[in-house]
């Protein structure tokens, strides 16, 4: 195998196990093909994510979208577009920018689509440019979240499985480069007319309903909905509870019966990502899978040029 085992500076385990598993080249020289080290142990790379939840490739030959493209090919699980309320511009087959919210700002942790009725199962994260200062990507295991949480705010978790949360997304108005203005939604569903944005709101996403304003903004209520979900045995933080601000929408998270979150719990919630979550500083050419039903994954601050492009499977 052209693999040897490393290591990342604040990696930590789970489980027992690393996390993430990080992966080198053999002899430690870029002149190894990924592509044809994947393919040729594509069945022992697929049972190290479901052990350990995320791995990390670096030092090999991977220089450009196309390079990264072929690289998730090689994984061979299904092909699945984006869906979302974040802007994406498509690089190369299967390939996406990362989130284009503005770099000084971060993004809280959450699962790639969770808002989608049928959710990635994986997402593989590249790097073209690191951040000159920030700009990692951090990933923390859900179950740990969930028993953490169930340690610290036992009342609270009792509550959540009595009533739930729900969540509001208001998607905004912006002024493209072109002095153009753009609704989100239209964009988000793919749509400009709203009878059929609307009815591909309810196939496509898990909201309850969807409310078109006369500004030009909209709202989707996602809920009441546990935001515990169990996926192959285990159960997982799946719905994030935090409320956030970005120039093109807002989030506000209650409690199913329309109650205010506490601003503790969201404290303490924030607390507990942060003490159990791996900060990855990337280098470029890096490449990360994770496991999006098991792993949630934010973004810290950073600065241009940073530059890491995504994909998604089913």
């Amino acid at each position: 195998m052209g693999f040897v085992e490393g290591k990342i500076d604040n990696d930590k385990p789970f489980r027992g196990k690393a996390f993430p598993k990080t992966y080198l080249p053999a002899g430690g020289t870029r002149d190894h093909d990924l592509v044809e080290l994947v393919k040729g142990d594509r069945a022992s790379l697929w049972e190290a994510l479901e052990q350990h939840g995320a791995l990390l490739f670096r030092g090999f030959r991977v220089d450009s979208a196309e390079d990264f493209s072929s690289v998730v090919d090689a994984f061979g699980w299904d092909e699945m577009p984006y869906e979302g309320a974040a802007g994406r511009t498509k690089k190369s087959n299967r390939v996406f920018t990362a989130n284009e919210i503005p770099l000084n700002e971060p993004i809280t942790f959450h699962h790639e689509m969770s808002q989608i009725k049928e959710p990635c199962s994986k997402i593989f994260f590249f790097c073209m440019e690191p951040s000159p200062e920030g700009g990692e990507t951090s990933i923390v295991p859900s179950e740990v979240v969930v028993e953490r949480m169930e340690e610290e705010l036992p009342e609270v978790m009792e509550k959540f499985s009595q009533v739930g949360m729900i969540r509001i997304l208001h998607t905004k108005v912006v002024e493209e480069e072109d002095g153009n203005k753009k609704k989100i939604w239209q964009r988000m569903l793919k749509s400009e007319d709203e009878d059929e944005a609307g009815k591909r709101a309810m196939e496509k996403l898990s909201c309850n309903s969807l409310n078109f304003n006369e500004d030009g903004t909209a709202d989707f209520f996602f809920g009441p909905m546990n935001p515990i979900r169990e996926i192959g045995g285990k159960r997982l933080w799946f719905h994030y509870i935090q409320g956030y601000q970005h120039f093109d929408r807002d989030g506000i998270v209650t409690y199913g019966d329309g109650s205010p979150l506490p601003p503790h719990v969201v404290s303490v919630f924030d607390r507990i990502l942060n003490e159990n979550c791996v900060d990855v500083s990337w280098r470029k050419g890096d490449v990360l899978v994770v496991d999006n039903f098991r792993v949630q994954h934010a973004r810290r601050p950073g600065k241009p040029p940073r530059s890491i492009l995504v994909s998604v499977c089913k």
